[in-house]
Formats: structure tokens, sequence, C-alpha cells
């Protein structure tokens, strides 16, 4: 382990160390006193506790301290209701209530305290006040795994930036700094947020988090009553690329002239923005894991284990862990030798997993296990011999990503080159026939989309969500392909029927976030919800299952709210029943622009069978050429079917006027 890693590792000790004493000071195990030695000031602890009952054993001292106080190491809670003649000062630790300390500590006067304290010697001749202090010390809870792992994460990125630590010290210390952190490891961006979140070894942390997807106006910089931390905006995970453009800019500057220092991190580095990574004032990343790394973590958890003797894993199978599968593996108390196996069983297996995602054609080193895929893949033959891959409940010992919403991801298709010939044109919407105002809208929404790409347009003002209804078979899906292809956004399909396929409320409720997600870490993108009537209305609470449907269209209202908080994401909903939605989902600032799509009248008709047609539509439309044989009266002749039915449309016209 090089220097820098052992400085970090030593500060999180230290952290904890300290944040012990402090819990016990606090609480009146031990006391302070600030004392001049040798002309500098210091601060040294005494043990508030009977110390009579130390014998000099660690082990037996060990074990009685962590009985009696090792509650008192943990911060307590304060309750509403102090019990009777406890003066309010008892507190709750573990859900215990205690009375108050000092009735705890010693039973004897405080002469005889005073007398304990002079006798400073125990009987083996160590020095009692420093050995009690010492028992505080032992009992302080160790580094958690996790945080030990993303330390040293850390440290490598810090090692690789070729910068000092004084100088990466001072960029921190700014009072607005923002860095771009990368690292190619799975559960990465958790780990380091949560080291951010709970520990101090950043300067200036512990952080408040503060996520900027979910920073929709000013209100979020306002400081919460009773909140001390530092607040830091983080973009993290795959979704740092959902706020982009002027939205991202305009966060940006929000969070600077608050004094929010802002942090994006990502287990790719692609997903950065170009904005966040031309601002940044410090820059770190880190590569995959190997051999070293794992030897690093043994030798800061397992001190007296000689390295040299132990089989650990090579670097190129330490490359197929994760960060999650370390803390799976280095759990306190296991011996060493099982936690190398068990590595070794999970670097396996996550290879396995790799190797038949490549062999289904679905996988890729970038590509994170359990993501969802634009292309339906085909389905298997039943004889087939391939193995069948893992599912998220059966990961083979790898950890998967969350399950994905099951919206199905269109590309738009590129538009031809001017000039160019030979393709066939994409649908779009300037093509389409017989859609009305909803052709209209669409028009309208490509111009604005323009302005809004140009940054002279706020998303607020445009018209983005709509809800088509019609009956079936009129194009709704048809309008949405069409509006993907002329804006050149991608189009996420999903449907009702598909987030109740859960069945279990918490799982509906999980893909229907899931699914905005997904929508909004494309931006700008559409989002097409079909079947939106399957929602329902919010039924009266006598209702049976009334609790479950109240909760799915209150869930859908908060998703379908507000402008700022779906910026770039443009919302339209299907349905073959608009009476059978909830009033509210059709109100201001959700899908308040309805369209309805009527069948399509004769003019219309012959525009649509014009545009499939192409060119030969004018074989039907033409003069009749003399024929040297009849037409059969039973053959097949498309011009006679349009001529049949453009006669039966006339005639039933002609009977509703006469009506």
């Amino acid at each position: 382990m090089d220097k820098l890693a052992r400085l970090f590792i030593r500060r999180l000790r230290h952290l904890s160390l300290r944040e012990a004493r402090r819990m016990a000071l606090r609480n009146g195990l031990i006391e302070a006193k600030i004392v001049d030695v040798d002309g500098l000031r210091t601060c040294r602890y005494s043990p508030a506790f009977d110390t009579t009952r130390l014998t000099g054993d660690p082990i037996r001292d060990d074990t009685w301290f962590r009985r009696n106080f090792g509650d008192w190491l943990v911060a307590p809670k304060e309750t509403g209701n102090p019990t009777t003649g406890s003066g309010g000062d008892s507190v709750v630790t573990a859900g215990i209530t205690h009375p108050p300390f000092a009735a705890q500590l010693v039973v004897l006067p405080r002469a005889r305290r005073g007398a304990i304290a002079q006798d400073t010697v125990l009987g083996n001749g160590i020095d009692r006040r420093a050995y009690a202090v010492g028992l505080v010390d032992r009992a302080a809870a160790q580094p958690l795994v996790s945080h030990i792992v993303a330390t040293l994460v850390l440290a490598r990125a810090v090692r690789s930036s070729g910068r000092s630590l004084r100088e990466i010290v001072y960029t921190l210390t700014r009072v607005t700094p923002v860095v771009t952190l990368h690292a190619p490891l799975a559960g990465f961006e958790r780990q380091v947020l949560r080291l951010l979140e709970k520990t101090r070894l950043v300067p200036g942390g512990p952080f408040a988090i503060v996520d900027a997807d979910h920073m929709f106006n000013d209100d979020h910089f306002d400081v919460v009553e009773g909140e001390t931390r530092r607040r830091l905006m983080t973009f993290s995970g795959a979704g740092v690329h959902r706020v982009t453009g002027n939205a991202l800019r305009r966060r940006m500057l929000s969070a600077l002239s608050h004094d929010l220092s802002v942090l994006a991190v990502a287990e790719k580095r692609s997903d950065i923005p170009s904005l966040l990574q031309i601002a940044a004032d410090l820059s770190l990343e880190m590569g995959k894991l190997d051999r070293s790394f794992v030897a690093d973590l043994v030798e800061v958890l397992y001190p007296d284990v000689a390295i040299e003797t132990l089989g650990l894993p090579s670097d190129s199978d330490a490359r197929w862990l994760s960060l999650e599968d370390l803390v799976l593996a280095f759990r306190p108390g296991r011996h060493v030798r099982d936690v190398l196996h068990v590595l070794a069983t999970l670097s396996e297996r996550n290879r396995g997993d790799f190797e038949e995602e490549e062999d289904g054609g679905g996988g890729s080193d970038d590509k994170a296990p359990g993501s969802a895929s634009s292309n339906t893949s085909a389905e298997k033959p039943k004889g087939s011999h391939e193995k069948p891959k893992p599912t998220d409940t059966d990961s083979n010992g790898r950890w998967k990503k969350d399950k994905p919403s099951g919206a199905e991801v269109i590309q738009p298709e590129p538009m031809p080159a001017l000039g160019e010939t030979g393709h066939k044109p994409p649908l779009t919407v300037e093509t389409l026939s017989g859609y009305g105002r909803a052709k209209d809208w669409a028009l309208d929404l490509e111009a604005d989309l323009d302005d809004y790409l140009a940054s002279n347009l706020a998303w607020s003002e445009m018209s983005t969500k709509l809800l088509l209804s019609g009956p079936p078979g009129t194009g709704k899906t048809t309008f949405a392909r069409a509006l993907c292809n002329s804006l050149q956004v991608p189009l996420i399909v999903t449907s009702v029927s598909t987030w109740l396929q859960g069945g279990h409320l918490n799982d509906v409720i999980d893909k229907m976030s899931k699914t905005f997600v997904e929508a909004r870490a494309m931006a700008p993108a559409i989002l097409f919800i079909d079947e939106i009537d399957g929602i329902g209305k919010r039924q009266p609470a006598e209702r049976e299952h009334a609790d479950y449907w109240n909760t799915i269209v209150n869930k859908s209202l908060e998703l379908l709210d507000g402008a700022i908080k779906n910026e770039g994401l443009i919302i339209v909903g299907a349905t073959n029943r608009p009476d059978h939605i909830d009033e509210a989902i059709k109100r201001s600032g959700r899908l308040e622009t309805h369209i309805e799509i009527p069948r399509p009248d004769i003019p219309t008709l012959a525009e649509i069978l014009a545009h499939h047609l192409g060119d030969d539509v004018t074989s039907l439309i033409r003069e009749p050429v003399p024929e040297t044989h009849k037409e059969a009266e039973d053959g097949f002749s498309l011009k006679g079917i349009v001529a049949d039915y453009l006669e039966h449309e006339a005639e039933e016209e002609r009977k509703g006027a006469s009506r």
C-alpha cells in the first residue's frame, strides 16, 4: 500500500476514534481539560466513570466496558416526554430509555471519585487514566468496509491525477469547487456518495447531498432547519447526462451562486457532460480493480497476515470484481482465506455472466448486466441447448442493477440528405394525413424545440404534454413514431398494462418511476404511454381495492406534474376511452392538451392511400385503357375494391343526409 493510501486510511480511522471520543464526552463517559504542555495547549481526557472495576486485563475490561457503556458511544436521541424526576435528561439509545447518566456513573460520593482519580496506577503498573480512556478508543466502531473500499478508490484516483495532495486540498477548500470523478467500477457512485455523506474524510465533510436530478427550482437552495452540514450538488450514475444544455447550465450557475460545491461521479467518462468536464477544477479517474488493490484491502483489514502467503486473485481475475463484491466478501470476523475463496467464486461467476451475455449477442464491456435493450430479442427455440441467462433473482453471485421498466426505446430514422434518392423517406408528421389539430400541435412543437435548443425559448413556455384519443386503428401509435422522426429525438414506448404486469403495488409504482427516469436520461425525448385509461379514476375509500388504485393514480399525477421537473421530456398519452381517465390527469401542467383523432373521411382516405401507394396511385386515377379481355367478376381488382369502398361511403353519407 502506498503512502497516500496509508494516509487516507489513517485519517478514516482517526475520524472514527474522534467521533467515539466526542460521543463519550457528550454522554459523560470521559472529561476533557485544556492543559499547557511545554508551551503547547492540548486536550487531556480523563475517565468520568468508576475505574475501580478495572483489573488491567484488556479482554475482561473490554468486555465489561462494552457491556455497561457500549450504548453511550452512539449518538443519543432526546425524548419528547422526559420521565418524572429525570429533569429531562433521559436519552434513548437502541430503543431503550436510560435514566440520567449521572445516576449510572458511580454511586460513590464525589470525594471518593476524586480519591480514585488520584490512584493513577493499576496493580500491574499501568496508568489508570490512559488505560480507561483507551477502553473508549478500543470500543469505538471501526470504519465500515464500504468506507475503506471507497477510500482506497479515492486514494488511487488522487494518485493517478498527477497533482499534489496539497494542491487538491486547496482546490477542495475553495468556496465552490467543481469536481468530476470517474471509475469503471460497478457500485462506485453509491459507495463514494455514502462516504461523502457519512464521514469527514474529504475536507468540508460530511456533506448534505443534493441530487441535481431533483433540483427543479431555487427552493432546494433554502437551508433546511437544523442542517449544519455543507451542501453538495451531485450528478451521479448513468443519469449524469440526464440534465443537459440550458438546464445543466442553469442548475450549475444556481448552485455556484448559492456557494454549493458540484460533483459529477459516473462509471463511464462519456456520461459526464462536456460542460462539467470543462468547468471542473479537479478531474479524478481510476481504472479497473487489480491484484494490488485487493492486496491493499487485505493489508488494511488483516494487518497481521503475511500477504505473500495468500493466494490473491490475479489482475485478470480482479477486474471482474465490483466494489459491492468486495463489501460482500470482506465482512468483519471472516477469515482471510474464506474471503479470498468468496472473491474467486464471485470473479468466476461474473466472468461467466458476461460470456453468456456475449453469446446472446447483447453484451459488451460497457453494458451493465440486466440493462434494457432497445431491440426485442428473438425467442429461442424450445429445443435449444444454450444455457439460460441468469435472471435478476438468480444473478450467479453478481449484484445486478435494478430491473428495467420494460419500456421499448425507438431511435429516430435519419432524415435523407438533400438531393439523396433511392431510399424511402421516413414517416414524419409533415407527411401524415387526417390528424388535424394533432398535426398542427406537432408542427408547432417542432418549431418550439428548435428555439429551445437554440436557447431562445424556455421549456416551461412550450406545450409538451398531449392526450390523444380516438377509436382503435386511427393511428395514435403511428403519430408517435412520426413525431419521433420529425423531432429527431428518441421515442420511449410503454403502456399501463406493462406497468401493471408486476401485480404488487410496489412493483407497479417502481416500474412507473423507472419509466420516467429512463426517459429523462435520454432527454430531449418522447415518452409515449399507451392505454393510459388503464390508470383509471380515484375511487371512494369504501370501495374494495380503493387504496391500490388511488395510489397508482396519485403516483401518475406526481410523475406527470410540472414543466421544470420533466424538462426535456415530451409526454404523449393515448387512449380509446378518454372518459375513463381521472380529470386531474387532464388538468393544466399534466396532459393538458386533449386532441381527438376521428376516423378518416373520404378525402383523408384518398390522401392516406396516395401516401402509401406512392407512384402506383396513378394507376388508380388515370383514364381507363381499353382491355382486350374482360376482367373476371370474381377476380382480384384493387381498382374495384377502392371504387366499391368509395361508392359505399358515398351511399352511407346520402342516407345520413336524408335522415
